[in-house]
Parts: structure tokens; C-alpha cells; sequence
């Protein structure tokens, strides 16, 4: 008895596994995946790759300059971000967050701490 309770339900599990799926729901997740990717970095990871040099394009130096902007304050939350916003990296909506832009601003401030 427990072997038949114990197969009908291996059955019915590994058959939601199987079941077929639409290509356009498929589509639609992969879509949105890829909107979230570029649409949002963490503020640790945003710093992350602002010291890293991804920005240079936007105006954002990398390296030891990055920190040199920072402490002159050619480089504060809102100017990485737009940054980030323009490089295809962060939504703008994120400029209307001020607790991610307060964030932004705390892990800047670390970066001299490091």
C-alpha cells in the first residue's frame, strides 16, 4: 500500500515536471529575467563596479581616481547613478528612491575605509 502511495505521488510530481510549456510564457520569463539583471544593481555592487573603472564611459574614473573623486565630490550617489542609468545599469527610477540613494552614499563613503 505504502508503494502505491509513494509511486502516485513520484508520478504526479515528475509529471508537472514534463508538462509542456508554452514558448510564449517562456519568452516572457526570460524577458523579464533580463529586465531585472540590467535593471537593478545592489548599492554595494553599483560601487563595486563604479571603483572598477565600468563607468569610465560616463564620466566615472575607476581605480584610485575613483576615490580621489569621491573625497573632492565630483562623485557623490546621485552622479554614480546616473551613471549607472545611463551605462543601461540601474532603472531610472532609482533617482526616486532615497533610501537606495542613501545607501549608494554610505558605500561611498566607505570606499576610503577599505
Amino acid at each position: 500500500m505504502k508503494g502505491l502511495v509513494i509511486a502516485g505521488l513520484s508520478s504526479l510530481v515528475l509529471g508537472g515536471f514534463f508538462a509542456p510549456v508554452n514558448a510564449n510564457e517562456t519568452v516572457a520569463v526570460i524577458s523579464s529575467m533580463e529586465q531585472n539583471n540590467t535593471a537593478y544593481l545592489s548599492p554595494v555592487n553599483l560601487v563595486s563596479h563604479g571603483r572598477g573603472g565600468t563607468f569610465s564611459e560616463q564620466g566615472i574614473p575607476g581605480y584610485i581616481r575613483f576615490s580621489l573623486a569621491i573625497k573632492s565630490g565630483k562623485i557623490n550617489a546621485e552622479s554614480l547613478v546616473n551613471a549607472a542609468i545611463e551605462a543601461g545599469r540601474l532603472s531610472s527610477e532609482v533617482l526616486n528612491d532615497s533610501n537606495y540613494l542613501s545607501n549608494v552614499q554610505f558605500e561611498l563613503s566607505q570606499v576610503d575605509n577599505d
